[in-house]
């Protein structure tokens, strides 16, 4: 058993939600590309669909691989601002969170949870436990907060520490030292479930925190990030803690 730990952090892709089931990628994007034209043809009705895919979207997918190599987030409004200023069009923020978050409606329909996890976090919760996400994202937290919204997780969720407006994601220790603050705590007092190594359990430990490692497919452990523990179902959580 796993004692003196007050916060219980989680990773959010592949951990407590999974984007990628259901329609294709590509077919999702196709479909919120077709809904960020209807919603740009309110401001600019000459705005077409081809135009947001190839001025738009391609571009702002340009940076996306960059994300993994330098560990920042690139602002999606400076991205959507460029195309439109050829169609005299100015988002502020508010209507940039609202643009993205309409493009992400099919990912969002399709978004996966693991078994009931429900139960699962609201046993951690009667055991005095609270929770916390840590996790990078290229979108606005807004967008992703509805996610967990879309699928009932939100009630259960103490704070969102998302990498997009810190603009500095894992495996930096910098997204962890902002989400212990938030929860007023030190490392010593927290644990960190997450499916990927280096991303996830080397950095909190790196910082006191208990890392558990959610290996749900039984991958070798190839590398030399030591988790302090491995479960294979989020379920197992119940056991340990």
């Amino acid at each position: 058993m796993i004692k003196n730990r007050k916060v219980i952090f989680f990773d959010m892709g592949n951990t407590l939600l999974h984007f990628h089931h259901g329609k294709s990628d590509k077919e999702k994007d196709d479909k919120g590309i077709k809904y960020l034209t209807d919603f740009f043809k309110t401001f600019n009705n000459n705005i077409g669909m081809d135009s947001v895919r190839k001025d738009f979207f391609n571009k702002w997918q340009e940076v996306m691989a960059l994300r993994k190599l330098t560990c920042l987030e690139y602002p999606v409004e400076e991205y959507l601002n460029e195309f439109l200023k050829g169609y005299d069009v100015k988002l502020d923020l508010d209507m940039c969170i609202k643009a993205m978050d309409i493009f992400y409606t099919e990912y969002r329909k399709y978004v996966l949870v693991e078994k009931e996890i429900h139960k699962t976090l609201d046993k951690l919760i009667q055991k005095g436990y609270r929770i916390g996400v840590i996790s990078n994202t290229s979108l606005y937290d807004e967008v992703m907060i509805n996610c967990f919204k879309e699928v009932g997780l939100y009630k259960y969720i103490d704070t969102f520490t998302f990498s997009y407006y810190l603009k500095v994601g894992k495996p930096k220790k910098e997204i962890f030292k902002v989400a212990l603050d938030r929860m007023n705590i030190e490392g010593k007092d927290a644990i960190m479930v997450g499916d990927n190594l280096l991303s996830d359990i080397k950095p909190a430990q790196s910082l006191g925190v208990y890392g558990i490692w959610f290996n749900k497919y039984n991958r070798l452990n190839d590398t030399e990030i030591k988790p302090n523990c491995e479960i294979s179902q989020l379920t197992d959580l119940g056991d340990i803690l």
